[in-house]
């Protein structure tokens, strides 16, 4: 169950988008750059699968706190994990458990790889002002290109006017006006990380944890 736990965790942090095209592509990237550099933020990644919606949360809390939450269309009850410092705890069954050191290392070298503002991976257009969810945003989208499953695709990075942070990455067909296949959402008010009350205490001894 523990190896499942961290599996879900590594799958979380694959919630970072991709990007490439001088001033539009550095102007995306600046956000992303921006949006790592806040003390606090959360990012609500929906994929569609043949089995319905995948949802991951991420919450990050500046210097060392991560919050992950895996809903998955195939299992009665999501996976959370905590880690803040050199500690991390799980809850795959209905209760937190405290997470050995291995365990709790591997969740601290995830946030620490999460803290880096992406780089860039493919082409991206300045779109200028566009519309989102009924409200203005400035729009930077890529080419058509094929994405895993052979779907040509589209990506559209939506960067708010505002504060120059990321508000919405989503990828949807390119042929399609239906649901997009990934969004991810970003907030940044209101997110806090505190350990989990109730908790297993783990098996192995704690001076392992460096």
């Amino acid at each position: 169950m523990r190896a499942r736990v961290l599996t879900l965790t590594i799958l979380a942090m694959a919630t970072t988008p991709a990007f490439a095209d001088d001033k539009c592509k550095g102007e995306v990237e600046a956000a992303f750059v921006k949006q790592r550099a806040q003390p606090a933020f959360r990012t609500v990644a929906t994929a569609q699968t043949l089995n319905g919606p995948l949802i991951r949360t991420i919450d990050f809390v500046a210097p060392d706190a991560i919050y992950n939450k895996i809903e998955s269309p195939t299992e009665e009850a999501p996976v959370e994990t905590i880690g803040i410092g050199k500690w991390a705890w799980a809850n795959t069954e209905g209760g937190w458990d405290e997470q050995p050191p291995h365990n709790a290392q591997v969740v601290a070298q995830e946030r620490e790889a999460y803290k880096i503002p992406p780089k860039a991976a493919a082409d991206f257009s300045c779109l200028g002002k566009v519309k989102y969810d009924g409200k203005d945003f400035v729009g930077y989208g890529t080419a058509v290109a094929k994405d895993t499953d052979g779907m040509d695709v589209v990506t559209t990075v939506y960067v708010s006017p505002d504060t120059g942070l990321p508000a919405y990455y989503v990828t949807k067909s390119a042929k399609s006006d239906g649901p997009a296949k990934f969004v991810a959402a970003y907030s940044y008010e209101g997110i806090t990380i505190i350990p989990p009350t109730d908790v297993i205490p783990s098996s192995e001894p704690a001076t392992d944890k460096k």
